[in-house]
């Protein structure tokens, strides 16, 4: 009897940790030896993704990702240096489809965050620039293309931007 609890209390430990580890999206990713980043599945159907970072043991929620006609989809995460300040960018992207509208594409948002001083917020010079958000496909009949697809290419205008 006290094998067969043994087991079951292993399978439901497992069953536990097997249903929060599938709650990452993306990570996480080691910024230092104390402090991680990564983007998990929300409860929440109008922001089902969520942007966490971690220091000493210590996790905080930093941003969300909203249903924006469509459902969240990371595209890329990665680290960058900007005037000596380390930085995640977050790509995110939307599958949009509106036929009454003509509208069939792809919408795309980049994030940054600067992590200073043992923390993380939003780097808005990033978030808020209007080369770094845009549409690609057809958009009430008119054809859109998006330069920031992938990491290489938000890189580059980074870089050389600030």
């Amino acid at each position: 009897m006290l094998k067969i609890f043994t087991v079951l209390i292993m399978l439901l430990a497992l069953r536990c940790y097997a249903g929060t580890e599938s709650n990452f999206v993306q990570g996480p990713f080691e910024i230092s030896q104390d402090s991680r980043v990564s983007i998990k599945k929300e409860n929440d159907v109008n922001q089902p993704l969520g942007l966490y970072f971690e220091n000493k043991g210590h996790v905080m929620k930093i941003d969300g990702y909203d249903v924006n006609g469509g459902f969240p989809n990371i595209e890329t995460v990665f680290f960058i240096t900007l005037n000596g300040v380390k930085n995640v960018v977050v790509l995110v992207s939307w599958n949009v489809m509106h036929r009454a509208e003509r509208i069939s594409g792809t919408s795309y948002q980049v994030y940054g965050y600067a992590i200073q001083d043992g923390g993380m917020t939003r780097n808005t010079k990033i978030t808020d620039d209007p080369k770094l958000w845009g549409d690609e496909g057809e958009f009430s009949g008119e054809k859109l293309y998006f330069k920031y697809k992938n990491a290489a290419a938000i890189k580059r205008y980074l870089l050389r931007k600030y």
